[in-house]
């Protein structure tokens, strides 16, 4: 991770590393932002010339710092939502009759 001519280089980023993860740093956070880019410059130098097996293995050490700063810590994209399901917290699901009566009232729309 560094300055060059051309703008900020990040790396090397291990195969598999979500893009997310560096991408979604939320700069707003300024000094604990900072705090982790700077982290993270000094654990990219480190592992210039290593292997994706040891650059994950020196990396693993960013995930928590980089969650931490992330405007969006769930790399999961069109999860959909729990409206109806057992999954939601706040309320129960939907018993079949009660999904099979809201399907019929959506096809009226």
């Amino acid at each position: 991770m560094g300055c060059g001519r051309n703008g900020v280089e990040i790396g090397p980023i291990p195969k598999g590393t979500p893009v997310n993860l560096v991408s979604n740093v939320d700069l707003e956070q300024r000094v604990k932002a900072f705090d982790v880019l700077l982290k993270a410059k000094h654990d990219f130098k480190s592992c210039a010339n290593a292997s994706d097996a040891e650059a994950r293995a020196v990396l693993s050490n960013l995930v928590e710092p980089l969650l931490s700063v992330s405007k969006c810590p769930d790399f999961v994209v069109n999860r959909g939502h729990y409206f109806g399901t057992n999954y939601a917290q706040d309320e129960p699901g939907l018993s079949d009759k009660d999904k099979r009566a809201l399907i019929e009232f959506l096809k009226t729309m």
